[in-house]
């Protein structure tokens, strides 16, 4: 994908770019250093930005706002960003397309993730009913990587239900148009459809099948070169900071993103705030690798990959060593 085309995509999903860079900003190593950011929601800016981790950076740094991890990942291949973020199965699927990205840092969370959740009056009261069942998910995101589990815990694979692949964003709004039997929704989608349907049938959630991970993900060109390199440790710093933050001060969080950026009701947002459990960055460790070996395995089994995919290239340890120290 080229450049041109991309913006017209990012355009197209209502993205945009925002460039948060300190009137104080000095000269970065070598030279003048832009670090370019992939972001989703305002996921990762959004607590900077409230936690005041952008002030006065030594660098700048320009955010560019995708609807999914797979986009994030077209961003990569068209050279467009250094850094992104996404879930893990988001982040399997760059190793299987050979982009060369190396995980810098990851992050998890004791929330429910992703839910199951079946409309009332769909004839699903349990997992064993999602067989020739319409079941929505985004297709090659974690939301999917979590559906894939679900059916293999039951025996069956993607082939067993009629699968409807739609756009992330809009998971809630198809459930709630009666189109489909069941879908894999986030925690803000689960709580707006809750309120509407109490009687919609919660099946299962990711925590019970995944620890639920989000990976960051860099440029093996960025983290070659000592200027952008620096400036991405820098900036995993601020991140793990920022998250501090946002564990210390709910309240300012949930009226900065979820009601000033989101659009919920205080209500609302305290809701899905507390119900989405809390985030903290972990090392990069063997849990985590075989978490991901595990998943692409799984793909692969399904005959949804290619070939098998040997996830360790994705891990280099000298980026592991040096990014953890960052965390811890």
């Amino acid at each position: 994908m080229n450049r041109a085309l991309l913006a017209a995509l990012i355009l197209i999903l209502g993205g945009g770019t925002a460039c948060a860079t300190s009137n104080a900003a000095t000269q970065f190593g070598t030279g003048s250093v832009t670090l370019r950011i992939g972001d989703q929601q305002q996921y990762v800016e959004e607590p900077l930005t409230l936690s005041g981790e952008l002030s006065n950076l030594p660098y700048h740094v320009t955010f560019d706002e995708f609807g999914s991890g797979p986009l994030v990942n077209q961003a990569f291949g068209a050279n467009a960003i250094d850094v992104g973020f996404m879930g893990d199965t988001p982040a399997m699927f760059a190793q299987a397309s050979d982009l060369p990205l190396n995980v810098v840092a990851v992050s998890a969370s004791d929330g429910p993730g992703t839910t199951l959740l079946a409309r009332p009056g769909s004839g699903i009261h349990s997992l064993a009913d999602l067989r020739g069942k319409r079941v929505a998910s985004t297709r090659n995101t974690a939301p999917d990587g979590f559906l894939l589990r679900v059916l293999d815990s039951q025996g069956l694979t993607q082939r067993d239900i009629s699968f409807v692949d739609v756009p992330l964003l809009n998971l809630g709004n198809i459930l709630e148009s009666g189109t489909v039997d069941a879908a894999t929704v986030s925690e803000q989608q689960f709580v707006d459809y809750r309120q509407a349907h109490p009687d919609a049938v919660v099946l299962t959630d990711s925590l019970a099948f995944h620890a639920s991970y989000t990976f960051i993900l860099a440029t093996r060109s960025a983290l070659a070169d000592p200027a952008l390199r620096s400036a991405l440790l820098d900036f995993v710093r601020r991140l793990v900071r920022a998250n501090e933050w946002v564990n210390a001060h709910p309240d300012k969080f949930i009226a900065g993103y979820y009601v000033n950026t989101l659009k919920q009701t205080p209500a609302n947002g305290k809701l899905i705030y507390e119900s989405s459990g809390k985030t903290t960055y972990v090392p990069v460790d063997t849990k985590v690798k075989a978490n991901q070996q595990q998943q692409a395995d799984l793909w692969a089994k399904n005959g949804l990959l290619p070939k098998n995919v040997d996830i360790s290239p994705q891990f280099d340890a000298s980026v592991t060593e040096q990014f953890n120290t960052v965390v811890k």
